[in-house]
This record gives C-alpha cells, structure tokens and sequence, in this order.
C-alpha cells in the first residue's frame, strides 16, 4: 500500500487540481477552450520531447502510421470535450458525462469486436445509462427554468446547451472507439506508455492550425488580464496565463501518475482512484463553483458511480491482479 500511496496521491491532486483550473477558465473565458486544449498538449509534448524523445535521439518503438488512427480519435475527442464547455454544460454534468465512458465501451467492443458480457455487466452499465439520463433531464429543466433571460435569450440558450449535450454524446463515443485504437496499436506494435504519451500529443499539434485564428484571439485577452498579485504583491504575470500554465502542469501531473498507476496496482485499484478522482471533483464543482445540483442529480450521480463500481466487481469475492494501460 505504501507503494501505491504515492501515485495515487499524484493522481488525484493532479487531475482534481487540474479540473478546478480548468472550470476556473472556463469561467472566466469560456471562449477559450481551444487555448487551453492547444497549450495542454504542447506542454505534454515539450516535455516528453525532452524526458522521453530526448530530443529524437531515442528511436520510436512504434512507426509513425500506427499511431494515426489514435492521434486523429485523441485530438477529436479532446477538442469536442473542451469545447463542450463553451454551450453551456455545467462542470457537474461534464463529469458524470464522461463517467458514461463504460456504456460506450461496452456497445462499442460489442458491436465491432462481437465480445460478450456477463449479466451484471449490462445492469451495471444500464444503471449508469439510467443515471446520465436522470442528470440530463435535471439539467435540462434548470436551464429551461433561467429566469435571468428574456425568452428569445432562454431558447438560444437551451438549443445552445442541446448542441453541447449532443458534443458529449459524440465525444463519449469516439473516446471508446479511441481505446479500440489503443488496443489495436499496442497489440500490433508493444506497450511503450511513454513513448505513446509524448507522440500522441506531438502529432495532434498540427491539427491545431486550423483554429489558430480562435487561439490566437484568446491569447491576445489572456495577456490584456489582470496581473496576478501573490501576498498583495503584483508578479507582472497576468492571472490567466497563471492559471492557464498551472492547469498545463497539473494535467502532465495527472496523466503521468495515472500512468504509474496503470503500471503499479491492480486495476481494481485503478478503477476506485479514477472513480473517487471524479466524485471529489464533482463534489468541489458543486461547492467551490457553486454549481447548481438538486436531488434528481444526486439519484443520477449514485447511478452512475454505483454501476461504475459494480462494472469493476469492486464487491466481488475474488479480483485478479491484472495491471492495465
């Protein structure tokens, strides 16, 4: 335990700390979604340029048309996640959303791959279906319920944040078949966790011109912020680019220690750390951000969280020790 103490605790300071920043931005420049996704992936990519690539002098394991299909589904999904944000969905709905990764698992390897189930898998997934639909339709009713908006400004409103449900949807899809992806490139050519982590991130780079001119614009209002002052003290440094720069460095802490995670316990483990990760963030969103959150979306989110853990056999009498990527 001691030994998994450590990635576990990396993992979960660095991806909720990375979510607070995230919903901080999303905030204060909802606008800027694509920044953020561009400025995460080159610093994942700069790093692993200088840790793992180390320059381009160690050899890449895996050629570069194996990773294709992955780079295309990992830019997508990212992209369509991110900009979510920007039509209206609440962090909360956000990340129970995306705990729905299982349902879209399981249709998917089902329908591509013909891999059969157990019977508690499919009440178990159908207890998270149950649950995202509770919370949507929760959501849905608050936001046709705003009273702040004169009714044309509430109907764009709405069919806005039904543009964003509908991101979600595709986005919970395509991270499934991303995984597919995975699977397909590490049985062809090995596992090289690292190696696949700075690449992936290299290589969506370029995707990135085709929207430079929106990044591009939200870097010109990141810099015309206020300074950040720390101790009543101004550093010269404007606070969006500070918090933009913080959620770079704790998105890398996140991803490098759920990889360590993956590499060090049993994936039941992984499962319960990933699962307490996204209860706890949902917990400070609704806090911190004062996210509205009534009774219906807490009988969503006990659906989603309980099919989750039930899909990971956590109250099973025997667990193997299988270490997953």
């Amino acid at each position: 335990m001691t030994t998994a103490l450590v990635p576990i605790s990396g993992a979960l300071s660095g991806c909720i700390g990375c979510m607070i920043f995230v919903e901080s931005l999303a905030k204060a420049q909802p606008g800027a979604m694509n920044l953020m996704t561009f400025a995460t992936f080159f610093f994942i990519a700069l790093e692993g340029l200088i840790s793992t690539s180390k320059f381009f002098t160690v050899k890449p394991k895996i050629p570069f048309k194996g990773y294709l299909p992955v780079v295309a589904m990992f830019f997508f999904v990212n992209v369509v996640n991110n900009q979510a944000l920007n039509f209206h969905i609440p962090v909360p709905l956000h990340i129970i959303f995306r705990s729905g990764s299982l349902l879209a698992s399981l249709l998917l390897t089902k329908l591509i791959q013909n891999k059969q189930y157990s019977l508690r898998k499919y009440l178990s997934v159908f207890a998270i279906t149950i649950g995202i639909i509770v919370c949507t339709l929760a959501t849905s009713s608050l936001e046709k319920g705003k009273s702040s908006f004169s009714v044309e400004e509430a109907e764009k409103h709405y069919k806005e944040w039904i543009i964003g449900v509908v991101m979600l949807t595709v986005a919970l899809l395509a991270s499934a078949y991303l995984a597919i992806c995975q699977e397909r490139m590490y049985r062809n050519y090995g596992k090289h966790p690292r190696e696949a982590m700075f690449y992936v991130h290299l290589l969506s780079l370029p995707f990135f011109a085709f929207m430079w001119g929106d990044i591009k614009n939200s870097m010109d209002i990141f810099s015309a912020s206020s300074e950040l002052k720390l101790l009543g003290t101004s550093t010269g440094v404007p606070y969006l680019w500070a918090e933009l720069i913080t959620c770079c460095v704790l998105q890398w802490v996140c991803i490098r220690f759920v990889y360590r995670l993956n590499a060090e316990v049993e994936s039941l483990t992984v499962t319960l750390v990933v699962t307490l990760r996204k209860f706890l963030s949902l917990l400070i969103s609704i806090v911190w951000f004062q996210n509205p959150f009534t009774f219906t979306h807490w009988i969503g989110a006990f659906f989603v969280f309980a099919g989750t853990l039930a899909f990971a056999d956590i109250w099973g009498t025997t667990q193997p020790k299988k270490k997953v990527q």
